[in-house]
């Protein structure tokens, strides 16, 4: 017969972020980050997973990890909603030569439907051009960070409870 059998309970503090990439999944991830926790002595393995007292499932822990920090995925919060569209999508011929101009642009929009705070990482990405004789030009942000070499564009920021943020990308 099987039995689970508990090995240790412990309350953490963690920092909370909710993470999203909406060009692959509109679904806003909770994540906790916890720090200094070498010195648990944690076993790897599956752990259950509380929240708010709540158990919302299991996570792996890898203790091979060579990192201050340990995060955990605490699943999908479906009172944080985003959508990603396009605002437009133009192609052009230049008459006077064989070049071809496409301009795309893209909205992430964020709402809050929660009744507190939360802090929110939305990655996204431009193109990256591996031939020199196609250029990529990236004309807003919208106040993201990007790394020019993957593309990939970083906006991080608090939402207060009801409240929502638009962010657009053309390129």
């Amino acid at each position: 017969k099987q039995y689970t059998v508990d090995i240790n309970q412990l309350d953490l503090d963690a920092a909370y972020q909710y993470a999203v990439v909406p060009k692959v999944s509109t679904d806003v991830f909770l994540t906790a980050k916890l720090t200094d926790w070498n010195k648990y002595n944690f076993l790897s393995g599956e752990a259950n997973l509380f929240f708010e007292g709540t158990f919302i499932g299991k996570s792996l822990i890898n203790t091979a990890a060579t990192t201050d920090t340990l995060n955990l995925s605490l699943g999908a919060d479906k009172n944080i909603v985003v959508t990603r569209t396009s605002l437009k999508n133009l192609a052009e011929k230049q008459s006077l030569s064989s070049n071809r101009k496409e301009t795309r642009d893209w909205q992430i929009e964020v709402k809050n439907r929660k009744s507190q705070p939360v802090d929110l990482l939305i990655e996204d990405q431009v193109p990256v051009s591996q031939n020199s004789s196609i250029e990529v030009e990236t004309q807003e942000l919208s106040g993201g960070q990007m790394d020019k070499n993957t593309g990939k564009v970083s906006w991080s920021f608090s939402l207060k409870p009801q409240d929502d943020k638009k962010q657009v990308k053309n390129g």
